[in-house]
């Protein structure tokens, strides 16, 4: 939606002034009517637009949270803003959680050309200041020579790194709040749209919603549409990545998963992961942006996850190592066994439903409710040691052999991609819990799906995975609690375990009942493990694991990155 344009029109009388504001650098200051009345407008260093509307309030329009891009001609100024549907007149900025947004150009008529461009110089200016920069590892006393950051004074005010000098190294570093970096807008994306998501609309949403709003921002991007399971992976694994400031998935979180995987299997990984990702829903499944949104109150929707790729602000993601044996893969998101597991993938018949066929099976799942034998172990975040209880030593000797194992393996595999964590059990510090069980959950971010919060208290870079587990329950408790599940009250039920994990191992057996019949490993809406095939022509060769040794979950804290709204 484009909202009738507002236009500023300066009278000749007066030519554009440089004045100082306080601490701010040097700024604008124009006569200017707006409908029919005079007022004063001033343009601030800080990206700020703001005149005095006829009732003697002041209206404002900040650049770096409302503003696309803008162009010139003649003595003609437009700015292509994207602004709250309501938004006061007087409200500024736009830091709030926004709600529905808006297209909404503001027309700025000068006086004389020369005017025009002293204007149109400025606000460039301040808009080039916002980017693209490269990012610190805040764990790193000195940058590495990856990091490179083009200081402008413009730019200082929106970074929120803060310098801090180190008597003890006499070395200069950056801390910064929670791994958020506001870095700076990015110049050309690499669009990695899945076609066939969801209900199949990702290229209708692209050019309705998303394309309109990168064209506005002046932003030049490359398509590429995949074609197939694993397309992602391949396209992140071999494209030049210094032609780009960012990868964005137009999908679900599965696309996403698939290029964090190809970024991770290149030979230049440990810079490859670090360029940012950016995810716009299109898909069934939409956890990770609909978790980016949430984490700053803003309306989760299209157009408001493209602004936040465009505005730049990014933050660090732990990505998590799935492993058995030598088999490893990479995930952001999420790992299920048994109830969540079984809806997400049983449910695919329905998939013409979209999202609702998620509530749909989850119904009659309950109705025929399942359970599982199996044995999990963890090592638990500091807080959550009472939980499960002590693995004994001869396991603890057993999986310390086995992580050795598994790190001599790897050593000998040069130039094939990042190995992942290795947790091995020293001091003993992994716990276990028996079965049976009706569900197992590990979230790496509080949203699985635009409805669903199963992790309340996940963060993106804690270096922790959330696991909530079920064990036994009747099916109305279980209903309750599935009911619960859109503001994650449910973990308070003394049905649910709910903890913090740097380690998962995940042994999952036979369903109660059945003891031919095991069930499903579900990653990040993809199958990697399963145990019953009554039901499907597939083989237990064609999963990427087996169904039964153990699976085992470690974390990387903030190792990729990730394009955030704030």
């Amino acid at each position: 939606m484009v909202l009738p344009s507002l236009s500023l029109s300066f009278p000749p009388n007066k030519g554009s002034e440089m004045t100082a504001t306080g601490n701010a650098a040097l700024t604008l200051a124009e006569k200017v009517r707006i409908d029919g009345s005079v007022a004063e407008a001033t343009l601030a260093s800080d990206g700020a637009l703001r005149w005095s509307s006829e009732n003697g309030g002041e209206c404002c329009l900040v650049f770096d949270n409302e503003v696309l891009g803008l162009e010139a001609a003649g003595v003609r100024i437009t700015i292509r803003a994207f602004v709250e549907a309501h938004k006061s007149p007087a409200f500024c900025g736009g830091q709030g959680g926004l709600g529905r947004r808006v297209r909404r150009d503001y027309v700025l008529e000068m006086p004389t050309e020369e005017a025009a461009s002293i204007w149109m110089d400025k606000i460039r200016a301040y808009l080039d200041s916002l980017g693209p920069y490269d990012i610190v590892d805040c764990n790193e006393p000195l940058f590495r020579k990856t990091d490179v950051f083009h200081w402008d004074v413009l730019a200082l005010p929106s970074l929120y790194f803060y310098l801090i000098y180190t008597s003890v190294t006499k070395q200069l570093s950056f801390t910064a709040s929670e791994y958020l970096f506001d870095v700076g807008r990015p110049k050309r994306l690499l669009i990695v749209i899945n076609p066939y998501g969801g209900k199949k609309t990702a290229l209708r949403i692209f050019d309705a919603e998303i394309k309109p709003l990168l064209v506005d921002a002046n932003i030049i991007y490359t398509m590429k549409e995949t074609k197939h399971q694993l397309h992602a992976q391949q396209i992140a694994k071999t494209v030049d990545l210094l032609k780009f400031d960012g990868i964005v998935c137009v999908s679900g979180d599965g696309v996403l998963v698939e290029v964090v995987n190809g970024l991770l299997q290149r030979e230049d990984w440990d810079s490859a992961i670090q360029v940012p990702l950016g995810i716009i829903p299109a898909g069934t499944g939409n956890g990770m942006a609909k978790s980016l949104l949430d984490s700053v109150g803003d309306l989760y929707s299209v157009s408001n996850a493209t602004f936040a790729v465009i505005r730049g602000c990014r933050r660090s993601l732990d990505v998590v190592t799935v492993a058995q044996g030598k088999t490893k893969f990479f995930s952001v998101l999420m790992l299920t066994w048994g109830l969540v597991a079984d809806i997400d993938i049983e449910s695919e018949k329905f998939r013409w439903m979209g999202s609702a066929r998620l509530d749909f099976y989850s119904l009659l799942r309950i109705l025929k409710l399942r359970m599982y034998q199996g044995h999990v172990q963890f090592v638990p975040a500091p807080g959550y040691e009472t939980y499960g209880e002590p693995v004994r030593q001869s396991v603890c000797d057993r999986n310390a052999k086995l992580c050795k194992d598994d790190q001599r393996d790897t050593v000998n595999c040069s130039l094939c991609g990042y190995q992942g964590l290795a947790v091995g059990a020293d001091g003993c510090e992994w716990r276990s819990m028996d079965g049976p069980f009706i569900s197992v959950w590990i979230n790496n971010v509080p949203w699985a799906g635009e409805d669903v919060m199963p992790a309340p208290n996940a963060k993106f870079s804690d270096g922790y995975l959330d696991a909530i587990i079920i064990k036994e329950c009747s099916k109305s408790v279980l209903l309750s609690l599935m009911l619960k599940m859109s503001d994650g009250s449910y973990c308070k039920s003394p049905y649910v375990t709910y903890l913090k994990v740097k380690a998962f191992r995940l042994e999952p057996g036979k369903r109660v009942g059945h003891p031919t019949k095991g069930g499903i490993v579900d990653s990040d809406g993809e199958v990697i493990a399963r145990g019953d095939y009554s039901d499907c022509d597939s083989k237990q060769e064609n999963n990427l694991m087996s169904y039964g040794p153990p699976i085992q979950m470690t974390v990387d804290k903030g190792l990729a990155t990730i394009f955030s709204p704030r």
